[in-house]
């Protein structure tokens, strides 16, 4: 919870929330044994009634236990669900043809009262509203030609931090070889524009993000998709069946890093092997690498091409998830292809708000993002085990959930007859955040899948959320199964 919404609650809520944060980060073991009611309230400066009220709240939100005669301690965390199965099945490629339940989902985003928010993104409090505007304020002062003129080749000082950060990645990039793009979305509509047409195939891994499904169907291109193990991402042996014809597969889009909605991390061995593997097959690799500041272990994962010996990798990412969503402001270095994908560029959109990126640039350049980056993550993984142990705690037997190594994603499969449309469909009438899994494929394999998203704080209502789907999913397994329609996995 955010410190100006933590002033607001009562005295008992702000010291149950601070030791909830001290469990959620691991400073607080299970089994731990907790301060008594009375050492409680001295270390807090409280009556021994707001202490005990304390204790309480923690302990019907499944946090701690009470022990008779022996006091509080940190509650066991709920048994852990298996990872959702693997289906290795490769579907012909199609023309892709997004359904109505997409259609109802994308226009449920904006609910200001969802818990947790339909948007897959960091929450408000999250993020560094008040320094960006600070910084705004200094460079409009400064530049009021900015809102007046434009500027096609972008923001230098923004393409120079750009550059420097991706060294921590694994690669070596010029400012001039990188092309700022309204949003992450943008840089993808670009890079595939640049290397296929009408007609061709793209491999993606699956499930993806339906967005990129849309942009695939704008352009009038055929999706071919490749199974996604929810650990480790792609499978290679299936990529390496599909693309044995000549010429079948045009190009390849991955997010190897905790991909929407499956939230997976590639491997390096992995990543190398598909490299060479496209290499060698003249298919272009366009990456996506939006979440990759977002991972929770002690080092940034290298990219796809930290391992491009060719210059054909086209790596894209934006700053949507990690600082300004509100800002759209992406990137794309297209490699061998950047001439083309710069004049398309200019074509459709012609240049990015210059104001925006000097914002940016400036936030990284005085050490600013790397702060908040550290922050966010340490947030996001104390997020991402509260859900965790939420789904766990009050989803039914039979569910399986993935355990994302970053990102900002829970991947959930639920019974085989439980159909994600019916979730999402009473889930809303709540206002809980549920995108089902139909919206994620153009096959129907995922249908009894589920994502959630763990960007906002933990509060007493999301744990109230998480209770509440849970009993909709347990009703809906309750179920007799209308149809029965088993998928094969291996």
């Amino acid at each position: 919870m955010d410190a100006s919404a933590d002033s607001r609650s009562p005295l008992y809520q702000r010291i149950a929330n601070q030791i909830e944060r001290a469990i959620g980060s691991g400073a607080l073991r299970a089994g731990a044994r907790l301060p008594s009611v009375r050492q409680l309230s001295h270390q807090h400066g409280v009556s021994m009634t707001t202490a005990m009220q304390a204790y309480r709240s923690l302990e019907n939100r499944g946090v701690v236990q009470a022990r008779p005669k022996s006091g509080y301690f940190v509650a066991p965390r709920a048994p852990a669900l298996p990872e959702p199965q693997f289906d290795l099945r490769v579907d012909a490629a199609s023309f892709v043809s997004m359904d109505q339940v997409l259609h109802e989902f994308l226009l449920m985003i904006e609910d200001p009262l969802a818990a947790p928010s339909f948007h897959a993104g960091p929450a408000r409090s999250l993020l560094p509203e008040a320094k960006l505007q600070h910084i705004l304020a200094g460079v409009n002062r400064r530049h009021p030609e900015y809102a007046t003129q434009y500027h096609m080749a972008g923001s230098l000082p923004l393409r120079q931090q750009i550059a420097r950060r991706a060294v921590g990645s694994g690669v070596q990039l010029r400012p001039d070889e990188i092309v700022i793009t309204t949003g992450g979305m943008e840089a993808m509509y670009l890079a595939l524009k640049s290397v296929a047409g009408p007609g061709d195939t793209i491999a993606l891994e699956s499930p993806t993000y339906f967005h990129l499904l849309q942009t695939i169907e704008s352009l009038g291109m055929r999706a071919l998709e490749i199974p996604s193990h929810p650990r480790v991402g792609i499978s290679l042996e299936a990529l390496d069946f599909a693309t044995q014809t000549p010429g079948a597969v045009r190009a390849c889009v991955l997010l190897p890093h905790f991909p929407n909605p499956g939230g997976s991390m590639m491997p390096v061995e992995h990543k190398r092997q598909l490299v060479e593997l496209m290499a060698e097959r003249g298919i272009t690799l366009i990456e996506s690498d939006i979440y990759g500041e977002l991972y929770f272990g002690d080092q940034r994962p290298p990219v796809l091409k930290s391992f491009d010996t060719r210059n054909d990798v086209i790596l894209c990412s934006a700053f949507t998830k990690t600082v300004a969503p509100g800002y759209r402001i992406g990137w794309v270095a297209p490699g061998r292809h950047f001439m083309k994908t710069q004049a398309l560029k200019i074509r459709t959109s012609l240049a990015c708000p210059m104001l925006q990126q000097e914002v940016l640039a400036e936030f990284m350049r005085d050490g600013g993002y790397d702060h908040h980056l550290r922050k966010l993550r340490a947030a996001l993984k104390t997020q991402a085990h509260q859900m965790v142990d939420a789904v766990a705690r009050y989803f039914p037997i039979g569910c399986r959930l993935s355990l994302p190594q970053g990102g900002l994603m829970l991947w959930i499969e639920l019974p085989r007859h439980v159909d994600s449309r019916e979730v999402f469909a009473l889930a809303r009438l709540e206002h809980i955040g549920v995108a089902p899994g139909a919206a994620f494929s153009i096959s129907r394999r995922f249908d009894h899948f589920i994502r959630l998203q763990y960007g906002d704080p933990w509060s007493d209502r999301m744990d109230a959320a998480l209770r509440k789907l849970g009993q909709i999913v347990m009703r809906l397994a309750e179920k007799p199964a209308v149809r029965t329609q088993e998928l094969e996995t291996l």
